[in-house]
Parts: structure tokens; sequence; C-alpha cells
């Protein structure tokens, strides 16, 4: 269970970047005392490349966090997910009888010996109850306080590949984390970014990062569908590169500040200026072929979203109020409006000011960017399941093998292993 006080630490690995939290119990959800943002290494589309690279990267992360918190230690539980497609879902139901003839109330105990029992499966690494059945047949969304001789419970269980649950695990080795929880990518990101109305009307979340988008469908309060697809915001400059000859960084910048996706309402006279990636010299291009070059890419990620769910889509069952666009790629102007067409149903950007949620505070700043959805939807879910104990982590002394890893590379006090040497004297 969850106490007032308790440190709880977020990290979302992405391709681009690593994005890290840190939270603190509160009365009402989740203070969050500092934020970080740093370049991602040695992950890639494929998975991790380089393991001493991510390491360093999520080492900085922390260490960012650390110097945020001054004095303070944050080493309680940790929520970690990671932007590969490597996550199943798989509904289970658990049935528990009681002994004897005679009814009892269900305590919260037995319900968390049901959710115990399915973390103790080697590839599970979070579970969510959907619902659970009576003895007499009533359908309950919480059974505690309740007689019955049997109780029926619906349950959501989230699973790794084991080789990569040891990969990500061995990432975190020396960090004197209580429990770490792996937690589903497209779960978080929806929700950091949606309401409680969608979620329960039906909702499909869009979260398009870097190299990978993730589709999350959404009925009844409770995730029905995934869908990674291997397309992100990556494809899009790469596009803008090549065709204005210009470096990913200047593609970058002139998607996110002076493209529109509604490419229609551009006139033919108004240019940007860039700088060609050969002659560095200035240059200036046509607003409406930049935009239209960005609208071509974007629409067909979406597209290739829309057929990923098309199952769901057609089924009568799942009949969805709208799209809800988050993560990096929600911050192309107008990208909602590629939404709405595609799925021809209402598409809105999601950030966690737009959730209505109310369970983390202290980080306004960063609340109403899309980026950061994941982050805030790790908050949200550590809140509403924290009676839910995440696997336990045995610290295996990672400081000492980095020393002998860096003695034996001759290499300690160049490059990324000394920046990871720094970090991790601070924080071990």
């Amino acid at each position: 269970m969850a106490k007032i006080g308790e440190f709880v630490t977020v990290i979302d690995v992405g391709t681009y970047n690593v994005k890290a939290a840190v939270g603190e119990r509160v009365s009402d959800g989740y203070k969050i005392l500092g934020y970080s943002i740093v370049k991602s290494n040695g992950f890639s589309s494929d998975g991790i490349v380089d393991a001493v690279g991510l390491r360093a990267s999520i080492g900085e992360a922390l260490g960012e966090l650390q110097s945020q918190l001054l004095k303070k230690n944050f080493n309680g539980d940790l929520i970690i997910t990671i932007s590969s497609n490597v996550f199943s879902m798989e509904y289970k139901k658990v049935e528990k009888t009681f002994a004897g003839e005679r009814r009892e109330i269900v305590k919260e105990g037995h319900v968390r010996d049901i959710f115990s029992s399915l973390m103790k499966e080697e590839s599970v690494v979070d579970v969510l109850p959907v619902k659970y059945k009576l003895d007499d047949g009533r359908t309950v969304v919480n059974p505690v306080s309740m007689s019955t001789q049997k109780l029926i419970a619906e349950i959501l269980t989230v699973k790794i590949e084991k080789q990569f649950q040891d990969e990500l695990l061995n990432l975190l080795s020396g960090y004197d984390f209580s429990t770490v929880t792996i937690s589903h990518p497209g779960i978080l990101a929806a929700e950091g970014v949606l309401n409680e109305s969608e979620k329960d009307r039906g909702i499909l979340c869009i979260d398009m990062g870097y190299s990978a988008t993730k589709v999350t469908a959404y009925t009844n309060g409770v995730p029905v569908g995934f869908y990674f697809v291997p397309l992100g915001v990556n494809s899009v400059i790469k596009d803008v590169a090549k065709v204005f000859k210009v470096s990913y960084t200047e593609a970058e910048r002139l998607i996110f500040y002076h493209s529109n996706l509604d490419y229609e309402s551009i006139s033919e006279d108004v240019m940007v200026e860039t700088t060609d990636f050969d002659n560095k010299t200035k240059k200036e291009i046509k607003q409406r072929s930049l935009s239209l070059t960005a609208y071509a890419r974007a629409r067909e990620i979406l597209s290739i979203s829309r057929r990923s769910a098309a199952k769901l889509l057609n089924n009568p069952s799942f009949s969805p109020v709208g799209v809800v666009i988050t993560g990096g790629g929600a911050a192309i102007p107008n990208i909602s409006k590629i939404g709405s067409s595609v799925f021809n149903i209402t598409c809105r950007i999601g950030t966690y000011a737009s959730s209505n949620n109310v369970i983390a505070s202290g980080a306004e700043d960063i609340i109403s960017s899309p980026v950061y959805a994941t982050l805030f939807g790790a908050f949200v879910h550590r809140y509403r399941y924290a009676f839910i104990e995440g696997k336990n982590f045995k610290n295996a002394g990672f400081s000492k093998v980095m020393a002998s890893e860096m003695e034996e590379s001759g290499d300690a006090n160049d490059g990324v292993l000394k920046k990871v040497w720094e970090f991790l004297k601070k924080l071990v």
C-alpha cells in the first residue's frame, strides 16, 4: 500500500530521449519534485544496441533529478517503461474459493493474494483489475467487504519478453530501489492524457514517438487492444531533410516551428528561411511545400495506425468517441486535423492538463506538453494500483561491476564510461 511520504521514480526510455521524474506521495496523489530529459544513447528501433551508452543516459537523467532534490534521497519504488515492441496484454480469470460452506467477507488481503499469484509468473510485469464476479452472479468493480463463497477476478496482465526484461533490469543494477514495476508504454501514455469518460465510452490513444507509434484502445475503463507501428516522427524528419537538403536538426526545427499540416490554408507566397546542408548557405523554401511534405508522412503513419486497429474499429461493440494524439508527434502543428480526417471521428491533442486528472501536481510548466504524457501517466497508474506490489529488485552491485569494466577497458578517463562513473558515485 502506498504511504504518505513515499517516493516513486519514473523512467521513460525512448529512442530520442530518456525522461525521468520523481514524486512524493501526498494525501490526494503525488507531488512531482523534479523531472529531467536527456538525449538517449544506445537504444534504437532495433532495441538496446549499446547497454553502456543507454545506462549512461539513464544515469544522467537520474543525476539531474538528484541535483534538483538537493539532499533528499529518493530511493523508493521505480516505474520504468521503454518504447519497444516487446510488450503484450492478456486477459485472465482467477478464481478464489473460500473454505467451508459459510460465506466470507472479502478482505483486501484476499484481493492482493490474487494479484501476487499472477505477478509471480516470470513474464508478467504488471496487472490491472478489470472486474470481479461474486458467487451469486453479481459483477462488481470492488469486492472488498462483500460476502461470497467464490470470487472470480478478471484481470489484465501485461507481459514482456524475458530476454528484454533481463536486459532492462540490468540497466538498473546498483540502484537501491525497493521494487521495480515495468509498465506498458501505451497504457501509461493513455493514463496520462485520457479522462474517465473517454475510457468508459471508448477511445483510441495514439502515442506518436520518435521512431514508433503506439495505439492503445480503451472501453469500459480498461485497455482492450494495443498496436505497435514502427514509424514515428523521425520518418517525417528524414523526408523533410531529404526533400529540402537540410540537416536532421534543421528539418526538426522546420517541422515543429514552421510547418502547418493544414497545408491548403497556406499561400504559395509564404517563404521560410533555412540553411542548405551541403554549402551551409541561407536559402528560402515554400512553407506550403514544407507542410505538404510533412503532411504526407504524418498521414501515412496515422493511416497505418488506423489499419492496425481496423478489427476493433469494425467491431460494433467498440464505437470510440474519438482519437487522442499524444507524444512528441502531437506537437506538429495541426496534426489533430489529419487524425480527424483519417479516423473520421473527433481528434484532440492529449496532455495531462487536458485529461482533467488532479492526481499529479508540482510540474505546472510541463503539464500542457504532450511530450511528458507517459511520466504523468505513470503517477496516475501508481496512484490507482498502488495496492499491487511491483517485483522485488535485488541490488546487483553495478558500481563494482562498472569499476572493473573501466579498469579493463583502459578508458576510465574518457567518454561515456567516465560520465557513467561520475553519476553513479553520486547515486549509489
